[in-house]
């Protein structure tokens, strides 16, 4: 203990020499910031603010915290109406046997309000989101000698697939609702359809909207709320992985991929929310006084705060 409290002073009065020389040298006067404009550092002398303590204590704001990574879940609004018994009969060779792709009750069941509303889609156990790229090259000049070429931009590279992971059930909703709707966009395409006054909706339209919803806490009895929602529009899909059935003894919940094509997608979050009163309640945690980061600092409701950054939101 006695060895840290001397190196401490130590460390504390060789800064304080070093800043008091470069006064007198011209080397490093108090009166040229350091660092830019650095608010901790460009006050000269001894750093007034620990950076460790400063980025721990960031990390505690709720815009900040680290989000949880298993809390999402997937909407799919809504099943195209093609998804019925006749028409994937008149469209699929049956055999003369009626029961051969008679999906109807699997269909309502799989997608009615507990297994797709409640939680969103219960059986998306998996979903990768698409990147964004740019694709850039240079503009060669002919004799630019030492200039450097300048950097133009060679077009969005735009992946509009989307991968889905489902959980394979007794009652299979990749095979009895995925598959038929994959079928009747083989069949039907991707042309957009006038809708009929009496449904609202053309039968042959395929396309849907699917919604990513990503969920982090708030505070304890306080619902979850998402923090980003991606919506990814037209969506319909284009492949479902093949399956190997085995004797062995499965490690893991059998899942099936599937990918899904979709025309643009936007995003959204969860800022026009009222967080400032989520951080009041947040604040019981620290009994209203915010963390100590620096020595000059004076002790700060944390309530205080969330009114000073209410005009944030």
């Amino acid at each position: 203990m006695g060895n840290g409290l001397n190196n401490a002073f130590g460390s504390a009065t060789s800064s304080l020499l070093n800043n008091a020389t470069g006064l007198f040298t011209g080397k490093n006067p108090l009166t040229q910031p350091q660092v830019g404009e650095l608010f901790g550092f460009n006050i000269q002398g001894t750093p007034l603010i620990s950076t460790r303590d400063y980025f721990l204590t960031q990390l505690e704001s709720w815009l900040t915290a680290l989000p949880l990574q298993s809390q999402w879940i997937i909407l799919i609004q809504s099943f195209p109406s093609c998804i019925n018994t006749n028409i994937l009969q008149g469209l699929e060779r049956t055999g003369g046997d009626y029961n051969n792709f008679d999906i109807n009750q699997a269909k309502n069941l799989l997608t009615s309000y507990p297994f797709q509303k409640v939680n969103g889609c219960l059986f998306a156990q998996s979903v990768t989101i698409p990147d964004e790229k740019m694709a850039v090259k240079n503009l060669n000049i002919s004799n630019q000698r030492g200039f450097l070429p300048g950097v133009l931009s060679d077009g969005r590279q735009f992946s509009n697939t989307l991968s889905i992971e489902f959980l394979e059930t007794n009652t299979s909703f990749t095979d009895f609702v995925i598959r038929p709707w994959l079928i009747a966009a083989e069949h039907f395409g991707f042309v957009a359809r006038e809708n009929d006054s009496i449904s609202k909706r053309d039968p042959r339209n395929v396309k849907s909207t699917i919604y990513v919803m990503e969920y982090t806490r708030t505070y304890q009895h306080v619902s979850m709320i998402p923090r980003k929602v991606w919506t990814f529009f037209n969506c319909a899909p284009t492949s479902i992985a093949a399956k190997t059935l085995k004797y062995d003894e499965p490690t893991s919940a059998p899942t099936m991929t599937t990918t899904w094509t979709y025309t643009d997608y936007t995003m959204s979050n969860a800022l026009y929310l009222p967080l400032p009163s989520i951080i009041d309640k947040v604040s019981s945690a620290f009994n209203g006084n915010l963390p100590s980061i620096s020595p000059l600092q004076n002790k700060g409701s944390i309530g205080n705060f969330a009114q000073n950054i209410s005009g944030f939101f």
